[in-house]
């Protein structure tokens, strides 16, 4: 099975985790460390790099202290 990749929605989604973490004034290493993971990672799915698993989004929501859904909305050119 082909990994299916919507390069669109990857570059919207990481624009809101942008979005997100500069309107609480934090930067991706801080966002990283909060998840476990590292601010060179946050950079790569806010630049749309990364094919994020839902996992990660649920942590990311957690540590944005926002819901799932708050996260996902964004428009899809």
């Amino acid at each position: 099975m082909q990994n299916v990749v919507d390069k669109d929605f990857l570059n919207a989604l990481g624009n809101r985790v942008r979005e997100l973490r500069l309107a609480q004034k934090m930067t991706q290493e801080e966002l990283g460390f909060r998840i476990g993971n590292s601010g060179k990672q946050i950079g790569r799915i806010e630049r749309g790099e990364n094919n994020v698993t839902s996992c990660m989004i649920y942590q990311i929501s957690k540590a944005l202290n926002i819901s799932m859904s708050e996260l996902y909305d964004f428009p899809i050119n």
